[in-house]
């Protein structure tokens, strides 16, 4: 029995060692996670493992793994049975399955079974892949309006060219300017291809243009999943306005105290009571009250608000913020308007003269000096001076305008001309033409008679000749002098006013 025993133990032994035990290692789907259409594969190891105890096994032969079969929403892009072969002790193959997730495909996860077995053998492995498919709703939005009045409902129609969307809610995502009238959501239901909903919008804090109403879309997916997308939708947004036109009916001056006069009409059919209108803008200010009382204004009247101001701001076109209060039909309103005004330079320029040698002598040649000044607040642009015809000077240049350019606030230049004087002694007019453009881009033309003495040549000579200053040359410097006070008293007088 003993001997009996021992036999057996060294049997068993023996086909523990030469026992081939087949096992299979956790599969992989990649990618993890697939939409209709796409291509993926389902990978694993089949295994010839070695039990605890044994020091090897005997071979695997003939593994085969089988899979295909009614597996809805998935195709194989191989033939089954996949054929491994042999595998030697503790050895392994590893196996790659390539599908195809088919366009008709619901979202969720696809069970697929992997067979693993030897020819002709019992031993049986099962492999249960899990193929996750998303099939996402892809929506668009439209509507029947592209404008929204301050308070309106559109009909928003929901299109989806994905996979089913269940349990469809919209709602406006927070921080919105927008609102929805009533409500806090819109129950849409079930979004297979296409629904339209009512959505009463409310735009009352909306700035009126184009803007974007942030509908917010929650949802379930296919396969149970929870879902939201945040679908801005551009519409353009119209303010109801009063029947008010305004119109500029006096003049403003740049840098300088004036009044704004505006003309007032109602060309609505309703009567607005108790209009008042307030001026708020920086640039024009208001030097007393902002608040103007129309009182009623009838359909078809006109009235004249008058505000004084004072224009802080440059020439040309100017827009200015005037908010309205009113009643109409027993309903207080109230709305903001930009109304353009027309703001003209206090462009200007000063014009001095000179002469070389001087005093300028009755049938003597001399190069007059004329200097341009911008005694204006802003920059002047494209300045010519020009010498206008006279019976007394004879111009020797080629061209009587000559140009200037461009001149800064207190700047000037000069341009000069040879003439040749051809009248006996007197005092005389030397006309001269300015034109520039002021800040506005207005042409602007100033013409001016510089009066000149002539002197006769003895006269000159006898004061000293061409080398001394004569009394008239004297009084042209004074004349000079007084004209350049002038300009500076009237640059400090404006900047005066602009610091009050």
């Amino acid at each position: 029995m003993r001997n009996m025993g021992f036999v057996l133990f060294a049997l068993a032994a023996l086909l523990g060692q030469t026992y081939a035990a087949l096992a299979v290692e956790s599969y992989s789907v990649t990618p993890a996670v697939l939409k209709p259409g796409e291509e993926g594969a389902v990978t694993f190891a089949v295994k010839n493992a070695i039990p605890a105890g044994s020091a090897s096994t005997a071979q695997l032969e003939n593994v085969q793994v089988y899979f295909g079969g009614t597996v809805a929403g998935v195709e194989f892009k191989a033939q089954s049975p996949f054929i491994i072969g042999t595998i030697e002790s503790g050895g392994s193959a590893l196996v790659s399955i390539p599908f195809r997730v088919l366009p008709n495909a619901k979202g969720g996860a696809i069970t697929v079974p992997f067979f693993i077995s030897q020819k002709d053998k019992p031993d049986l492995k099962t492999v249960n892949a899990i193929i996750k498919v998303v099939n996402p709703p892809i929506i668009t939005l439209s509507s029947d309006k592209s404008t929204l009045l301050s308070t309106d409902t559109i009909n928003l129609t929901i299109t989806n060219n994905g996979g089913r969307a269940d349990r469809v809610t919209i709602k406006l995502a927070e921080g919105s300017r927008f609102s929805l009238s009533g409500v806090s959501q819109i129950y849409v239901g079930e979004v297979v291809s296409q629904k339209s909903v009512l959505v009463p919008i409310d735009a009352r804090n909306v700035e009126e243009g184009v803007n974007s109403i942030p509908f917010l879309l929650s949802y379930q997916q296919e396969g149970g999943a929870e879902a939201s997308e945040l679908k801005p939708f551009a519409v353009t947004v119209r303010k109801e306005k009063s029947d008010i036109v305004f119109a500029q009916a006096g003049k403003l001056v740049a840098s300088q105290s004036g009044v704004l006069s505006l003309k007032v009409k109602n060309t609505g059919r309703q009567n607005l009571e108790d209009l008042q209108i307030y001026l708020e803008d920086s640039k024009i200010r208001p030097s007393e009250s902002r608040q103007i009382k129309i009182g009623n204004l009838l359909p078809g009247e006109e009235k004249l608000a008058e505000y004084r101001v004072f224009v802080d701001t440059a020439p040309g076109t100017q827009s200015t913020t005037l908010r309205l209060k009113w009643f109409e039909n027993d309903v207080e309103k109230e709305e903001v308007a930009s109304v353009p005004v027309v703001v003209a330079s206090d462009a200007d320029v000063a014009v001095f003269v000179d002469a070389k040698p001087s005093p300028i002598v009755s049938g003597g040649e001399h190069a007059i000096s004329i200097t341009v000044s911008n005694i204006g607040s802003y920059r002047i642009q494209n300045v010519e001076a020009e010498i206008g015809q006279s019976e007394v000077f004879e111009i020797m240049n080629a061209q009587r305008s000559q140009y200037i350019g461009g001149l800064d606030a207190d700047d000037f230049s000069s341009v000069q001309y040879k003439v040749k004087v051809k009248a006996s002694p007197g005092i005389y007019p030397l006309p001269i033409k300015v034109r520039y453009k002021d800040q506005s881009g207005i042409w602007i033309d100033k013409e001016q008679d510089i009066q000149i003495s002539v002197r006769s040549q003895e006269e000159a000579g006898g004061k000293g000749g061409n080398g001394s200053l004569p009394l008239i040359a004297a009084g042209a410097l004074a004349l000079l002098a007084a004209g350049y006070w002038y300009f500076r008293m009237r640059k400090s007088g404006r900047a005066g006013k602009k610091e009050a």
